[in-house]
């Protein structure tokens, strides 16, 4: 069971959540659709997916584009697993990046 989070970190989560929305509406749907479809082709061999998967296998896309789509995708198609690992990008130094799994019939029922 993952720990609520401060008000504090409520308010960095919607910073963050709406700077990537600004991101992914500024790229262009071509790098929308490149992330979503190596997304999709991703998750037919393996169990998880995050950034540090993606990031080597895509052409140059956006910036932000990447966690924007997975965040996205965990609308429908994806579910968070509440697990974190540390940016392989240089970039960010580390950051914690966010792993996500395939949304399962039971996730569904669970959330209706």
């Amino acid at each position: 069971m993952s720990r609520r989070l401060t008000l504090a970190e409520q308010v960095a989560a919607d910073a963050r959540d709406k700077t990537l929305a600004q991101l992914v509406r500024q790229a262009s749907s071509w790098d929308r659709k490149v992330v979503a479809q190596a997304v999709l082709i991703w998750m037919r061999d393996h169990d998880t997916v995050s950034a540090n998967d993606l990031r080597d296998e895509l052409p140059d896309v956006a910036g932000g584009v990447l966690p924007g789509v997975l965040r996205g995708m965990s609308h429908n198609y994806l579910i968070h697993t509440g697990t974190y690992v540390p940016s392989t990008s240089p970039r960010t130094k580390g950051h914690p990046i966010a792993v996500y799994r395939r949304r399962t019939a039971t996730d569904q029922e669970a959330a209706a």
